[in-house]
């Protein structure tokens, strides 16, 4: 049973998103972001029309996610049809290039750049400047990174997602040519498909590898058939785009001690992981990708594998499926491991029936 779609609930969450991204953008704090996320989550899956708090402000409050200042936000807009925070916080950003901070390559260091240098405020101007060579010369962006971003600003003007299997497909044969290549140790696709997304937009792949044998890994990745275009080559990760479909591959390169944080960070989902960050925070540690750390002392905690991690933080361990932000890290710190999902009970494994990852 599907959760049904109301026109209050839809519009407030389009606009906590958009807030989101608005504070991603201006280096606001995670907290921040993840706050209106979680809300945004919280009334898309309501069971009733948020409008029917509009007349109480305590109980709009006590709503999960949404505390004393999103209650009085949401209160002006069911009262005004407006939010004039958001109208304020539009007015600071190039707000039609914020969707294009979800595409690999254009973070927010990169959007401020074209805005703040040379004015651009959305998709169309951007294509006029690349179109007009309006970015060379400009300090922080090389030659490359400009080929890069007219690649992948053509893919996201035809927003053209995978569906999950033939996704998985894809997938799986990458994971048969990198097992092959001398050096690899170990190789798992992550990200949405691991999340078992409908609609796939990029493909994340992990490899486990020694540092000395990286570099001879991404060179022979890059030089198969299978590759069109190397958007990122780094040390320890590269991007690219494949004939098939022209989808966006984005491969990390960790030690096998850091298997389990790699591939917690990279499954995702990102709410659902800047939460773990901030509960890692709260308890004196620091979370990436290479593990979980003593923030004083710098000692290692976990990073091996995803339960560890999940043991370290005081939760259970919790399926990539559910790893949306919508209440699966609250449940998972309680003893009754139920939670609501699209509207649906789920019950997350216990340590002794979820696959060790």
């Amino acid at each position: 049973m599907q959760v049904p779609e109301y026109k209050n609930n839809a519009a407030i969450a389009f606009i906590f998103r958009q807030m989101a991204r608005c504070y991603r953008y201006l280096g606001g704090e995670e907290f921040r972001v993840a706050a209106y996320q979680r809300a945004a989550d919280m009334l898309l899956n309501m069971r009733e029309d948020i409008a029917v708090y509009a007349s109480d402000i305590r109980r709009l409050e006590a709503l999960d996610h949404i505390g004393a200042h999103m209650a009085m936000k949401i209160a002006a807009y069911l009262k005004t049809g407006k939010m004039e925070v958001f109208s304020h916080l539009k007015k600071q950003v190039p707000y039609g290039l914020l969707e294009l901070m979800d595409v690999s390559g254009f973070g927010p260091a990169t959007l401020r750049i074209l805005y703040e240098r040379l004015g651009i405020k959305n998709e169309k101007e951007l294509a006029d400047a690349l179109n007009g060579h309006r970015l060379d010369g400009i300090k922080g962006i090389g030659k490359r990174r400009i080929e890069n971003m007219q690649v992948l600003l053509e893919l996201t003007r035809r927003g053209a997602p995978v569906p999950l299997n033939d996704a998985r497909r894809i997938g799986t044969a990458l994971l048969g040519l990198l097992k092959k290549i001398p050096g690899v140790q170990r190789a798992e696709v992550c990200g949405s498909i691991r999340r078992k997304s409908a609609l796939v937009g990029d493909i994340d792949v992990l490899v486990i590898a020694e540092p000395e044998q990286r570099a001879a890994i991404i060179k022979t990745f890059i030089a198969s058939r299978h590759v069109l275009r190397v958007l990122v080559r780094g040390t320890n990760k590269v991007s690219v785009l494949l004939r098939c479909r022209h989808i966006q591959v984005d491969i990390r390169l960790l030690h096998g001690r850091e298997y389990g944080a790699g591939l917690l960070y990279m499954t995702g989902s990102r709410g659902h992981t800047i939460h773990l960050r901030m509960i890692a925070k709260q308890r004196g540690y620091t979370m990436n990708e290479y593990g979980l750390f003593e923030r004083a002392t710098h000692r290692r905690i976990a990073g091996s594998t995803e339960k560890e991690m999940y043991r370290a933080l005081g939760l259970q361990y919790i399926p990539p499926e559910l790893r949306l932000n919508n209440g699966e890290i609250e449940a998972a710190g309680l003893k009754t491991m139920h939670i609501q999902t699209g509207g649906r009970p789920q019950q997350i494994p216990g340590h002794g029936s979820a696959r060790d990852r």
